[in-house]
């Protein structure tokens, strides 16, 4: 069988139930669910959780897929436990090897059809996640639309609120493919059709956020991460493909001149992006499995951020060997929102390189603000030790650099000017690697020989 959100959920279910759970009662579309989410993880527990009924639609919803890394492993097959170089390893080796869509004639996607008069959003368990969004929001849909010049797909999370029974306002980054995209058709004057596809394999989602080029057709990244050809159909009523295997989709146009009020929303960086008038988008057609899996994701928390960060790592990594052919790895901790900070891990032969590579991740990265290079003996996925290295290891007036005017996010919250959307940050590189004249470090010797367990007797046995 194809890979499907379905079939990955019975994986967890027969092999990793802990991982995942169910909530059979009755829950409300606004803030109920984010309220149990929010809840296990001020315990530290990221299970994906399943909602059979959300009050005003038939249909299920599941979050938190992606707060578990892994959970991510296992959708590249790879085992739960293995390391975070392993799997951008990995997944930077079938960024290498794409894999080309094949076309289908029916999808489990077309087994219900709506159209005309009878669209209406509400039908879908679409949720309110903070206090102060401005209204319920798609946030787990990929737009997938075409380069009106070479044809090539691309497909983003865009946020979707909705604002009526068959409109969306939309909100797509300055810095994202989606946007020049968008803003080809607005020159010519052109409607843009698209789609939005929701749930999928979390092997598709990983995949389809592969930080490639723009000429890349992001189907071929998600077929490589699957393992498989992903099987794709033509929509009904709008000139774009989707995934044959998702759950739902969203067959939608975007006039060159239609703006509306969108926002405030709470964003990745654990903050409200601000008021905008941004485009408006016409759904012409719902489209969906007979059982359909409504798909969401919760923005500024494990489930958004892990999936977005570690599809950033081996386009980093790439570019960081190039500085330097001595880095070992790279790391976008959680504590950086996955999109702000890199720690670069490195053996440091030469003078200088620690800076090289750390101007090479501003260059991979546009959303980085702050790299932290440090030598190859330091655990980047523990923040302690990175701070332990910029603590005994950096001389500030030498060792630290700032690039003020740069492009970054305009969600940043510490942008030039917030307020307004703002994408111009000052970007902040640290060079914590040992130099030439670094003294001698503590250390015991045959520390990595003792087997504690032939000394240390449990007090209940005394």
């Amino acid at each position: 069988m194809p890979k499907d959100l379905g079939g990955f959920i019975r994986l967890l279910e027969d092999r990793y139930s802990d991982h995942i759970f169910h909530v059979q009662k009755e829950i409300e579309p606004e803030f109920g669910v984010t309220r149990i989410i929010s809840s296990l993880e001020k315990e530290g527990q990221y299970p994906v959780v399943v909602f059979d009924k959300i009050k005003g639609s038939d249909i299920p919803l599941v979050i938190n897929m992606h707060a578990d890394f892994r959970r991510l492993a296992l959708a590249l097959d790879l085992d739960p436990d293995a390391t975070i170089e392993e799997f951008t390893e990995v997944y930077g080796s079938r960024e290498e090897r794409p894999v080309a869509p094949v076309l289908c004639e029916d999808a489990p996607c077309h087994e219900v059809v709506i159209t005309g008069d009878d669209v209406d959003l509400g039908i879908l368990p679409i949720l309110k996640y903070h206090e102060r969004d401005a209204g319920r929001y798609v946030t787990g849909g990929y737009s997938i639309m075409k380069d009106p010049d070479s044809g090539v797909r691309n497909a983003g999370i865009y946020r979707l609120m909705v604002q009526g029974k068959d409109r969306l306002g939309i909100q797509i980054s300055e810095t994202a493919h989606g946007n020049y995209i968008m803003k080809k058709y607005r020159l010519r004057g052109e409607t843009m059709e698209f789609a939005v596809s929701i749930g999928h394999h979390p092997a598709f989602n990983l995949g389809a956020l592969s930080f490639t080029p723009f000429e890349v057709d992001e189907f071929e990244m998600a077929g490589a991460m699957m393992g498989e050809p992903l099987r794709v159909v033509r929509c009904r009523t709008v000139d774009a493909e989707v995934p044959a295997d998702t759950e739902i989709v969203l067959e939608c146009e975007m006039h060159p001149d239609e703006f509306s009020p969108e926002a405030p929303f709470g964003e990745y960086p654990g903050t409200y992006g601000p008021l905008r008038n941004n485009p408006v988008v016409r759904v012409k057609a719902i489209t969906m499995r007979a059982k359909p899996i409504y798909q969401s994701m919760f923005v500024g928390h494990p489930d958004n951020l892990l999936l977005s960060g570690v599809t950033r790592n081996s386009q980093i990594l790439r570019t960081v060997r190039i500085a330097s052919p001595t880095v070992r790895a790279v790391n976008m901790p959680i504590s950086g929102r996955c999109r702000f900070i890199c720690y670069v891990a490195m053996k440091n032969l030469i003078e200088g390189d620690g800076k090289n590579v750390a101007m090479a991740a501003f260059a991979a990265d546009s959303f980085l603000k702050y790299v932290i290079v440090v030598d190859d003996d330091v655990n980047i996925m523990k923040d302690a030790e990175v701070l332990h290295a910029i603590a005994t290891r950096v001389r500030a007036d030498h060792d630290v650099f700032m690039v003020t005017g740069s492009r970054g996010s305009p969600l940043d919250p510490a942008s030039y000017d917030p307020g307004k959307g703002s994408h111009l940050v000052t970007k902040m590189g640290i060079d914590a690697t040992r130099k030439a004249n670094y003294p001698e470090e503590i250390r015991v010797p045959g520390v990595d020989s003792v087997d504690l367990s032939a000394y240390l007797v449990p007090s209940v046995q005394r």
